[in-house]
């Protein structure tokens, strides 16, 4: 079957990450011929090319922003109206180009368009054009998460999300934050995105084992998009308590985005040496295979990729207990949860610092736990059932 997706970034971070591992797996099962639509050029449109991917690109615009009000009043319905402004601009814009969307879904002999985020608002309208079905793959709590603003309002994003003829959640935490919106037509399908092929789990366990032979200094890592709500300034003011305790004790941040209030966070604590900011990594595991650890501190975090990445990898992963993080790992014994604060990380980060055996065996439990769970296989195998199952109601 033809299947059309539409991403609304290109860059490779986890969502996209997700999306090619569940298109590679169902062409080369020979079940899905995958085509992208996505706003613009990027690291995505090169690995598109690089496995011969069909894609275009068209501008069409999120449905989604962050908006951020200072100032006095005045200031700020201002900045009120700009924001609106914008938004406006951003439909038109989108409104625009169905069209040329519309014939490029039908030209490539779509069945099934499948939107790869909350963000791709036009994916909704793109369905209703063509008489294709819509599965809507909801892979962030967009404003709880992001802290993103929905430009028309959460009664549409309501009507859209019960418009679609199948929604997928990637955990238990999303599909309660689209039951805050609306009481869906159809149920949601939760499908946890597959990391890895199955195989790989236990080749990455054995590559790890060699971190172990040294754990001075300790290094924590964290990947991911530098932004306020995935939590590494946190992760900074922690690791200035560890030191604090006398212990040898490194943090490496990679990722790009919002990085100078952390940069000067750093310089303030006299930590510029003791916290590496390598940029985006375009390969995770180069980053996970040197450290002893990851902290995954994000608020509501939907998921998590990396922290199923790192799972795999024999790490022992400190999550914050908010989002979906709390389903990936049991608390304890194959990871471990905090939630209130820099402190409190701090002590989850001092104990596997002065133990590391016991570091080393909720790493590998954890590997375990994942190796079960977040395989591609399982995950393209759910999905492709969904597809099954709306072709079924709406054969295209």
């Amino acid at each position: 079957m033809h299947v059309t997706y539409l991403t609304h970034y290109a860059e490779l971070y986890g969502a996209n990450r997700s999306l090619l591992d569940l298109m590679v797996e169902l062409r080369d099962r020979g079940e899905v011929v995958p085509h992208v639509l996505l706003p613009r050029e990027g690291p995505m449109t090169d690995r598109l090319s690089e496995l011969r991917i069909a894609h275009r690109v068209l501008p069409f615009q999120p449905w989604m922003s962050e908006r951020r009000y200072e100032g006095r009043a005045h200031h700020r319905i201002g900045q009120w109206w700009r924001y609106r402004r914008a938004a406006r601009a951003r439909a038109q814009r989108n409104r625009a180009l169905l069209p040329v969307l519309d014939d490029q879904v039908k030209a490539w002999g779509t069945r099934i368009i499948h939107a790869n985020s909350s963000v791709v608002g036009v994916a909704t309208d793109l369905a209703s054009e063509t008489l294709r079905p819509l599965v809507w793959h909801i892979r962030e709590l967009p404003e709880r998460q992001y802290m993103l603003h929905i430009d028309e309002g959460r009664s549409a994003y309501a009507q859209a999300l019960r418009n679609a003829d199948r929604l997928i959640a990637i955990s238990e935490a999303v599909r309660a934050d689209i039951l805050r919106y609306t009481d869906p037509v159809r149920p949601i399908t939760i499908i946890y995105n597959g990391v890895l092929k199955g195989a790989r789990y236990a080749e990455l366990r054995n590559e790890g084992t060699d971190r172990w032979a040294s754990t001075v200094p300790f290094i924590f890592a964290m990947i991911g998009l530098i932004h306020p709500a995935k939590g590494q300034m946190e992760a900074v003011e922690a690791l200035a308590i560890v030191r604090r305790a006398g212990v040898d004790a490194r943090l490496v941040i990679a990722g790009d985005g919002k990085d100078r209030d952390l940069r000067q966070r750093i310089k303030v604590l006299g930590l510029e040496d003791h916290v590496d900011l390598p940029g985006f990594v375009a390969d995770p595991y180069s980053v996970l295979r040197e450290a002893h650890a990851l902290l995954m501190c994000s608020r509501n975090e939907a998921m998590g990729r990396v922290t199923v990445e790192a799972m795999a990898s024999g790490l022992p992963v400190i999550g914050h207990a908010s989002g979906g993080t709390p389903e990936l790992f049991t608390d304890g014994v194959s990871g471990s949860l905090y939630a209130n604060g820099a402190g409190e990380l701090a002590d989850r980060m001092l104990r596997l610092v002065r133990d590391p055996v016991s570091a080393r065996e909720l790493g590998e439990a954890g590997s375990h736990a994942a190796e079960e769970r977040f395989s591609i296989e399982r995950y393209a195998s759910e999905v492709l059932a969904v597809y099954r199952a709306v072709l079924s109601e709406r054969p295209v």
